[in-house]
């Protein structure tokens, strides 16, 4: 690392002869090679991890439950309805053996709304909201009696 060395031909305070250094121009580009290093480590680090990482496939959510009677009986064959809030998509199926139906690979971010209907008679309307983290929730449809 060479140093140049000037003397000014001015005294200094108290009769002394000053002296000015400067850095040789080398030495200046390693220090900005240097620098512009670090920068580009910081860029580098600050960046984040989810920028290199692969993308993981998106957790879906399945619904599923059973439908009953008033006396707590499975109902075969009833049609349940899940309907998608934010797209108003609706889907169907029937219970199966012991009443249980299941919904799978709905998206966690929407609201569902379930109804199930046997003989004309509608179960109540039940909410599953995208607020409730599980990825299996389980829903019990009644559909009461029929009214005389």
């Amino acid at each position: 690392m060479p140093i140049n060395m000037q003397r000014s031909v001015r005294p200094g305070p108290k009769g002394f002869i000053s002296a000015r250094f400067s850095l040789a121009p080398t030495f200046r580009a390693r220090v900005i090679r240097c620098l512009a290093a670090a920068l580009a480590v910081y860029v580098l680090a600050s960046i984040p991890v989810s920028v290199f990482a692969k993308k993981k496939k998106p957790i879906l959510r399945t619904v599923a439950g059973v439908v009953l009677d008033d006396a707590n009986n499975p109902i075969v064959g009833a049609s349940v309805e899940l309907t998608d809030v934010q797209t108003a998509k609706k889907l169907a199926i029937y219970s199966e053996d012991g009443g249980k139906y299941q919904f799978a690979g709905l998206n966690p971010a929407h609201d569902y709304e379930l109804v199930a209907l046997n003989k004309n008679i509608s179960s109540d309307v039940r909410k599953v909201s995208s607020l409730d983290d599980r990825d299996r929730i389980v829903v019990i449809l009644r559909i009461p009696p029929p009214k005389e």
